[in-house]
């Protein structure tokens, strides 16, 4: 019996390391995707870094205005840079399944996938596996870029910590994704849903300003959205803000609780539109 538990252990453990792999190897073949990766966030950020610099006349005035409308006591140039990281890498993980599934439906090999005798969470962990080490190579190297190109301390604050939240943080996103990976089976769009929602993934997480300038009913959808927390807390660690609730380990519970929830629910919500999928068209319709 031990034996036997060893033995699919290994093949779970092995076909989570082989579907790592295969990702690294695609992206190994398409470096430009990697550099525009880090680069991106860092243009994103640019645009009211540099809006706020020419409305105000100087940096400093810029995020003195920030400061003064958002009670933040933050410059508001690290805040930017910090919040457009993290988004590339909350997109990167909420999008991480759905177009998975897309490109398998695309390529014809979703149902060969599917039928697989490897356990579907298998699969997952590998791709779980695969978003975390790239966004964690992708956000070092971006908010280093952002800190060099607009003269900022890049080792501000608690480095260590900011990485610690940030792949704690991601698993809940990993369960969102789960959802998307049924909306986009169900509508076998991805493009159109990435264009549409990730503005309002942004707004939610606060990437250019606090959510306590948002309509009450947007900051009640901003709470209950894992994304918000990460990116908070991630710029508390390296801002020196104070934490959301007011101490790291009530946002920590409040992200470790996302974390059980959100895996769960996801997966559960997605194998029932899988099912009623396969008993409709097939998951291989494209």
């Amino acid at each position: 019996m031990t034996f036997v538990l060893k033995d699919y252990s290994l093949k779970h453990l092995g076909v989570l390391w082989g579907t790592f792999v295969v990702r690294v190897k695609i992206l190994s073949r398409y470096k430009g995707s990697l550099i525009l990766d880090i680069i991106i966030p860092t243009l994103f950020a640019s645009i009211p870094i540099l809006l706020g610099q020419a409305f105000a006349g100087s940096i400093a005035a810029a995020s003195t205005n920030f400061q003064e409308n958002t009670g933040l006591r933050a410059n508001y140039v690290v805040w930017i840079i910090i919040g457009a990281n993290v988004f590339g890498t909350v997109m990167e993980s909420l999008w991480m399944f759905g177009l998975f599934v897309r490109r398998e439906q695309m390529l014809g090999t979703l149902e060969a996938i599917v039928q697989t005798p490897a356990h579907k969470l298998s699969i997952l962990g590998g791709l779980a596996l695969y978003v975390e080490v790239k966004s964690v190579f992708t956000f070092i190297l971006g908010y280093l870029l952002g800190c060099i190109l607009f003269n900022i301390d890049p080792l501000q604050g608690n480095i260590l910590l900011a990485l610690i939240l940030l792949l704690i943080g991601l698993v809940p996103i990993f369960g969102l994704s789960f959802l998307l990976g049924a909306l986009i089976m169900k509508v076998k769009q991805a493009n159109s849903l990435v264009n549409t929602l990730q503005w309002l993934v942004g707004i939610l997480m606060g990437v250019f300003f606090p959510i306590t300038v948002l309509p009450v009913f947007l900051q009640v959808f901003a709470l209950i959205f894992p994304g918000f927390y990460l990116n908070y807390d991630i710029q508390a660690a390296l801002t020196g803000l104070n934490w959301f609730l007011g101490n790291l380990y009530l946002d920590l519970s409040v992200i470790f609780l996302f974390a059980l929830m959100c895996p769960f629910i996801g997966y559960q919500i997605f194998t029932k539109t899988e099912y009623r999928i396969k008993k409709a068209e097939g998951i291989g319709q494209f």
